[in-house]
């Protein structure tokens, strides 16, 4: 998972003057799209194996566009660099894309890849779902060699976390 911290080294990297394209499954995000919020959250959740966990994220939403062209790397740059500044906690933490195509369908997406193509830099979003932490932390518990206490077929049939 990325962050702004390594998303900004990986786009400072680039031509200034190039076009930031972010792209979907779907296609393009279009041209003329605006960053309208950078946030910084801090959570607390618990999981279906009753675990409590804190953690903290961050968010970039960008609105479709209609423009004639792409913002420019160093604008997002600058843009993403006044707001470390504003909002250090940003920094270092998941980062994590919310947008829909035509404004609609507001979608949580990852930043699966940064590449310099055809004179502009893409950003390759991809989709994100729903996760079992208890099994995550239960496959995990299985490759280092421990026995898993949840959600892992066949090793805790007795369990009674996940339903």
């Amino acid at each position: 998972m990325t962050s702004f911290a390594k998303l900004l080294a990986e786009l400072q990297g680039q031509g200034a003057n190039d076009p930031l394209v972010f792209v979907t499954d779907e296609g393009e995000i279009g041209a003329g799209y605006h960053v309208t919020e950078l946030r910084h959250s801090q959570a607390t959740g618990i999981d279906c194996g009753g675990v409590i966990e804190t953690w903290q994220d961050a968010r970039l939403q960008l609105l479709d566009g209609n423009g004639a062209a792409h913002m420019r790397v160093g604008k997002f740059c600058a843009i993403v660099e006044q707001s470390l500044t504003a909002v250090p906690e940003l920094a270092d933490v998941p980062l994590m894309v919310e947008f829909g195509h035509n404004n609609a369908a507001l979608r949580l997406l990852s930043i699966a890849n940064v590449a310099h193509e055809s004179g502009r830099v893409v950003v390759q979003l991809g989709e994100t779902g729903a996760v079992c932490k208890p099994k995550q932390r239960g496959l995990a518990a299985l490759q280092a060699g421990q026995t898993a206490a949840c959600c892992v077929p066949k090793v805790s049939q007795s369990s009674q976390c996940c339903g």
